[in-house]
């Protein structure tokens, strides 16, 4: 039936996109002022902080559905994820604390979506797409909602902001996804999959705060940087086979992000143009592997940030090549490393929003706070354009990438060399 080959990969695009998206928006605009005044609560209303919190909800997810009535449980946790997404427009808590509860929302509903997908290529695809797309283009779709009360963190004081997602959006995202969940397959758990990416999620987030936020020392960033690749590649290598290479894809993704697109009111049709290309690429690489030429291209997208701006002040070739290049490399990437683990299908697609190091905190020229820029009252904003850290966040990031690639392929002849010995002559 066509409920049962597409349901799930719809219910999983939707989940993933509304659990990305929410952990986005649920951020203050005055995040980096919080970390360099020092306060004491400036840990807790981080990326870093609501990506990690999401790996943990996730996985505790997958635990207490395995463990006991899996559908039942499933529905129950859909349930109350939404709820304690949408608590913001209900409950007059601050929203550095709706931080917390929104990623912890955000998180669980990504568990529901990883027992939906069970480890499946087409599901699990539907995750990474829901996710990554929602990362991808969260500055272009953002202000499609029109005006609405900023998010300022810096106070304890309660006050009532918006639920992240329209609770339309999460109304609907939760029928669809009791629908899958009722047709779900009754999956494996991978209890030391588990393990390994709760000490890799724990392990970020204590090298974030004290090491690489944003104001640490380049020196200390890039000690962070080297103590997060070493430890993602051993977990990789402990996964193991597709599994190791899906969580080496994250790294990379992280790694990407160093440079990000600012988007204007004018660049519609740049973004849908960049999701077709993303959603076409994901379905090519189902079809062909294609690993090598994506990482490559993502690492020569990621190198774009170096290039000079000239006299326009605007990358231009950065900017088309994230615009193009960039949605079509991750997507052929996700297409060409599926895994075929439940709990590395569900925390894949999660490691660019638990492991910021790179898309928040490389390292960029001392921060001005202010009420003006110094840009003239008649500056007309490009189409898109590229937001890039000093060159050495840059040149790093794109190294971290293609070591990525390195590992990967190292991981596939070795498996190929164990199975051939296996079979015998």
């Amino acid at each position: 039936m066509i409920v049962d080959r597409y349901g799930p990969v719809v219910a999983t695009v939707c989940g993933g996109f509304a659990a990305g998206y929410s952990i986005r928006e649920s951020l203050g605009q005055d995040l980096f002022h919080i970390e360099s005044s020092g306060k004491w609560y400036g840990t807790f209303v981080t990326a870093q902080w609501a990506g990690s919190l999401a790996v943990l909800a996730a996985i505790l997810v997958l635990a207490l559905c395995h463990r006991r009535r899996p559908r039942l449980s499933a529905a129950g946790a859909t349930v109350v994820s939404v709820l304690l997404m949408a608590l913001p427009s209900f409950a007059p808590i601050a929203s550095n604390q709706a931080v917390t509860t929104n990623a912890l929302g955000a998180g669980a509903l990504v568990g529901v979506c990883g027992l939906v997908a069970g480890g499946r290529a087409l599901p699990s695809a539907g995750i990474a797409v829901g996710l990554l797309g929602s990362l991808l283009f969260y500055r272009a779709i953002s202000p499609l909602r029109g005006p609405r009360e900023g998010r300022w963190m810096d106070g304890l004081a309660p006050q009532l902001v918006e639920s992240t997602v329209p609770f339309l959006l999460l109304l609907a995202t939760t029928v669809v996804l009791l629908v899958a969940v009722r047709r779900a397959p009754e999956g494996r758990f991978e209890a030391s999959d588990a393990a390994a990416a709760l000490v890799l999620g724990f392990v970020f987030l204590a090298v974030y705060t004290y090491l690489g936020n944003t104001t640490s020392t380049v020196s200390r960033w890039l000690f962070a940087v080297v103590i997060v690749v070493f430890l993602t590649c051993a977990v990789a290598s402990e996964l193991g086979g597709r599994n190791g290479r899906y969580l080496m894809l994250g790294l990379a993704i992280a790694a990407s992000g160093v440079n990000s697109v600012g988007w204007s009111d004018a660049s519609w049709w740049v973004f849908v143009g960049a999701a077709v290309l993303f959603v076409g690429a994901v379905g090519v690489g189902l079809r062909r592997d294609l690993t090598t030429v994506a990482l490559v291209v993502l690492a020569g997208v990621t190198a774009t940030g170096l290039l000079p701006t000239g006299d326009s002040a605007v990358n231009v070739v950065g900017a088309i090549a994230y615009c193009t290049l960039y949605p079509v490399a991750i997507g052929l990437a996700v297409g060409s490393m599926q895994p075929t683990r439940t709990v590395a299908s569900t925390i894949g697609p999660l490691v660019p929003f638990a492991l910021t190091l790179f898309s928040v905190s490389a390292p960029v020229p001392p921060r001005v706070f202010g009420w003006m820029d110094g840009t003239s009252d008649d500056y007309v904003q490009p189409i898109v354009w590229l937001y890039s850290p000093l060159p050495v966040g840059v040149v790093v990031a794109s190294l971290v990438v293609l070591g990525s690639l390195v590992v990967i392929r190292h991981g596939e002849r070795a498996h190929h060399d164990r199975v051939s010995e296996s079979s015998g002559p």
